[in-house]
C-alpha cells in the first residue's frame, strides 16, 4: 500500500465506530485529505495525543481503495496555549472550520495551509483579547487565496473607485457600490469600516491583531463577515455564534 508524508493542521473529527476517529487533515502538499485512524479513540492509542489539540503535525498516510488511512503521526509544533483562552480557541477553531467548509479535497494550495498555521501562530502568541480581529482578517485572506474575496477598490456597477464615504454592500454583485449606484437591496456600510476591511485583508496577522476598533465598527465586522460567508456557505457554521460570543475585537 503506497504511503505518503505531509505537514499538517487538523481541521476536525468525526467518531467512526467505537473505537476509530476519521480525521480531516489541510496539508502542505495535498490540500484537505480525510484519513481514518484505526484504534485512535482508545487510551492506548499511539498518535491521539499528537493530534489533541491544536497542532502542526507530521503526518504518514497509507492510499486506500476508499479511505486512506492515517499510519503514523508526530507532532512538530504545538500551539496549546490558544487553550488557555475561550475566545482565543473559539477563532482557531472557527477559523479551521471555515478552511474545512469552503475547500474540497486534495485540491493542493499552499497558501491556504500557511494562512492556517500563521493564524494558530498568531494566536498562540499572546494576543488575548483581539482574537475576533484575527479570526476576521483570516477569513478574508481565505476568500482571497479562494478567489472569493469582495470588491473593495471599486465600484462594482459603475467600476469607480469607491469614494471617501459610506459605500453599500451588494452580495449578489460581490462588492461595493457607490452611492450613485446603489440598489435598493443593498446594505449601507460606513467608510470607516470598509477601510477597516482594506487593512485586514492587506495586512499580515500579527499587524491585525493589534487594531482596536469601537463597537459600531465591531458589529459592523461582524455583520459583513457573515454575510460574505454566507454568500459562499451552503449553511450557516454554528461555530461562528461562538466566535461571535466569545470574541472582542
Amino acid at each position: 500500500m503506497p504511503t505518503y508524508r505531509d505537514h499538517a493542521i487538523v481541521l476536525k473529527t468525526a467518531v467512526v465506530r467505537d473505537a476509530d476517529r476519521r480525521y480531516f487533515f489541510y496539508t502542505r502538499g495535498h490540500g484537505k485529505v480525510a484519513v481514518l485512524a484505526k484504534g485512535s479513540r482508545r487510551s492506548k492509542s499511539k498518535m491521539s495525543p499528537h493530534l489533541g489539540g491544536f497542532g502542526l503535525v507530521d503526518v504518514m498516510i497509507a492510499k486506500g481503495k476508499r479511505i486512506d488511512r492515517l499510519a503514523g503521526a508526530s507532532l512538530e509544533r504545538s500551539y496549546g496555549r490558544i487553550l488557555d483562552d475561550l475566545g482565543t480557541a473559539a477563532a482557531a477553531q472557527g477559523f479551521l472550520l471555515v478552511i474545512d467548509a469552503l475547500t474540497k479535497q486534495e485540491l493542493p494550495e499552499e497558501r491556504i495551509f500557511e494562512l492556517a498555521a500563521a493564524c494558530l501562530e498568531t494566536l498562540d502568541s499572546g494576543a488575548r483579547g483581539n482574537a475576533g480581529a484575527i479570526f476576521h482578517a483570516a477569513v478574508l485572506q481565505l476568500l482571497g487565496i479562494l478567489g472569493l474575496a469582495p470588491e473593495l477598490e471599486h465600484c462594482v456597477r459603475c467600476r469607480n473607485p469607491l469614494p471617501q464615504a459610506s459605500a453599500s454592500l451588494s452580495i449578489a454583485r460581490g462588492g461595493f457600490e457607490c452611492g450613485r449606484c446603489r440598489a435598493p437591496e443593498s446594505v449601507t456600510v460606513t467608510a470607516d469600516a470598509v477601510k477597516v476591511l482594506r487593512f485586514l485583508v492587506r495586512q499580515p496577522l500579527p499587524t491585525a491583531a493589534r487594531l482596536r476598533f469601537t463597537p459600531g465598527i465591531h458589529r459592523e465586522i461582524l455583520m459583513l463577515t457573515d454575510l460574505f460567508l454566507a454568500a459562499h456557505l451552503d449553511r450557516r457554521l454554528p461555530a461562528l455564534g461562538y466566535v461571535r460570543e466569545w470574541t472582542r475585537l
